[in-house]
């Protein structure tokens, strides 16, 4: 199944993705699976995105003038199905972001429209801060992202960005193992908390493979559904291997 079928993703759509543990990689995985489907699709950050992560989806293009940048991703449209944009490239190879609320002016450049809306710092998952995410208001998707590896490791600054954070939200004291409860809750009540009136939330379970995993992210599954959000997928999501998807 592919990943952006698996969410219901759609054309007209902006999805934004909050969390850690897998966002940059969902979304060049949408990006290629959109555009191979025949959509022109817009990728961009609200805060910031390395460009390594970003290079190989297609021509990276930047402004801080708005009408610039909507200039500029028009004409990088002509020769390519996934355009890349930023406010500008920064310093340690990073690509600023865009203000949330000059979303609005693009959707009607690209089918779909992909926004990493905060960082983690590549850790399996976070606690959200309460400046993040920063989701466009136009969002029509919220997708939280959270790897599964994080499940019974301690909460600490290895497994978990942001960890007293964490601790704050989730009632887990430092130090102790992340549980079912508190992974799902840190993604429904974090990575979701500023979720948009009219966008839909969901949940992107990542690092499941057949095995034990499967069993962990189906108990985390349980307990996200508990707290409301209906819309959960499970995804290997690895840098080698497409990535295989699951609807429990």
């Amino acid at each position: 199944m592919k990943l952006y079928l698996a969410l219901g993703v759609s054309s007209g759509d902006l999805v934004a993705f909050a969390g850690a543990g897998g966002k940059s990689s969902a979304i060049r995985m949408i990006a290629a699976e959109l555009s191979r489907d025949g959509m022109k699709i817009l990728v961009a950050p609200t805060t910031k995105m390395m460009v390594s992560e970003v290079e190989e989806m297609g021509p990276l293009v930047t402004s801080k003038d708005p009408k610039e940048l909507r200039v500029s991703i028009k004409d990088a449209f002509s020769g390519s199905g996934v355009v890349v944009a930023g406010g500008g490239l920064i310093s340690k190879g990073r690509v600023d972001g865009i203000p949330p609320d000059s979303f609005g002016s693009l959707m009607d450049l690209a089918d779909v429209i992909l926004v990493e809306a905060d960082g983690s710092r590549h850790r399996p998952l976070k606690g959200t801060a309460d400046h993040e995410p920063a989701i466009p208001d136009a969002s029509t998707l919220v997708v939280a992202v959270g790897n599964i590896r994080a499940l019974g490791k301690p909460v600490d600054e290895e497994n978990v960005h942001r960890p007293q954070v964490f601790s704050d939200l989730t009632g887990i004291a430092l130090g102790q193992s992340v549980t079912a409860r508190a992974f799902a809750h840190a993604l429904a009540a974090g990575s979701l908390g500023k979720t948009p009136p009219d966008a839909q939330p969901a949940v992107l379970i990542t690092g499941v493979e057949p095995g034990r995993s499967m069993a962990d992210a189906s108990v985390v599954t349980r307990e996200i559904w508990r707290l409301g959000v209906k819309r959960v997928v499970l995804s290997s999501l690895t840098q080698e291997f497409p990535g295989r998807v699951w609807i429990p």
